[in-house]
């Protein structure tokens, strides 16, 4: 059975369980998801029908929030554990719900110690509560999995040369910055494109504005292959691998979960038929006489200027 295989099956665990039980019809009823997880999760069905997804806790959870049609419950139990409740109570909400418990089961997996479950878990509920009052959470796009995975390379890279919290905290592509990684002195612009593409967009004249810090392009060339491809990867997989760097440090960890739920990322097995292969990593150094337009060039009334950038013309300023 192959990695992707096993991921899948993982994935649609939660679903498994509840089809499972609603056909046993004996009312309410749990099972455990993964006994190998380092927390306590079950699903199942509650006495009125609705899918539930339980967390059984050392420590009183102490919930203070609330998610659009979800019930948050807590109850101690009979064996002085607590158990945390989260109820659907929209069934139009299911597959967003579903989505919810896989996330919170898969990325609370690489916790290094049990009593930073529960806070990684109120702290995941956060970042959901948005989610949850849009309504939807659609998977990404084609075009949405490159540019996400050309800026996790780049942050893995990162995290090799300098930290991971300083790598994790200049990463600036989740809240739409100007520049996807930002530190006070110096920034990265991340451009993913295809083999043999030889021309990015740039977005505004902001983006490619070097004035206040240095400022360095790089452009990813990510080829498409197929699961067997040697080298190849998915968005999962490049997901899980900064996981497992950040296993040690929950606070860091849980900063990079949370930025890659505001990419509108949570982990989905249909990212797994998505396979690429990183062809290159080019960079080049944003200065004087480099091709672009800062704000400084635009005439008055002008703004939010888009337009392509022909990489041929860029060679003398590659690093």
């Amino acid at each position: 059975m192959t990695t992707m295989m096993r991921k899948t099956m993982m994935t649609n665990k939660v679903k498994l369980i509840w089809d499972t039980v609603k056909a046993e019809a004996v009312g309410s009823g749990f099972r455990r998801v993964d006994v190998e997880h380092i927390l306590d999760f079950y699903a199942g069905v509650d006495s009125l029908g609705r899918l539930t997804l339980l967390l059984i806790t050392q420590e009183n959870p102490g919930v203070d929030l609330e998610l659009q049609s979800v019930k948050i419950h807590t109850l101690l139990r009979e064996d002085g554990r607590w158990s945390l409740l989260f109820i659907l109570e929209k069934p139009d909400l299911f597959e967003l719900f579903r989505l919810f418990c896989e996330d919170l089961i898969t990325s609370s997996r690489q916790c290094s110690d049990k009593s930073n479950g529960l806070p990684f878990v109120l702290a995941r509920l956060v970042s959901w509560r948005l989610l949850f009052e849009r309504g939807n959470l659609e998977t990404l796009n084609e075009s949405q999995v490159r540019g996400l995975s050309g800026e996790l390379l780049h942050l893995k890279s990162l995290i090799e040369m300098i930290s991971a919290p300083a790598a994790i905290q200049s990463w600036k592509g989740p809240d739409r910055a100007d520049q996807d990684f930002q530190f006070e002195k110096l920034a990265w612009e991340v451009k993913t494109v295809w083999p043999s593409v030889n021309e990015v967009t740039i977005a505004s004249e902001r983006q490619l504005d070097y004035t206040h810090r240095e400022l360095q392009l790089v452009v990813v060339q990510l080829g498409s292959g197929a699961e067997s491809t040697a080298n190849g990867f998915t968005l999962n997989q490049l997901v899980d691998d900064i996981r497992k760097s950040l296993k040690s440090d929950f606070e860091t960890y849980s900063a990079f979960e949370n930025c890659l739920l505001r990419c509108g990322y949570a982990t989905h097995p249909e990212y797994d038929n998505q396979v690429m292969i990183l062809y290159s990593t080019s960079l080049y150094k944003v200065v004087t006489g480099f091709p672009c337009i800062r704000p400084q060039d635009l005439p008055p009334g002008l703004s939010n200027v888009t337009y392509k950038l022909n990489l041929n013309n860029c060679t003398a300023f590659q690093i």
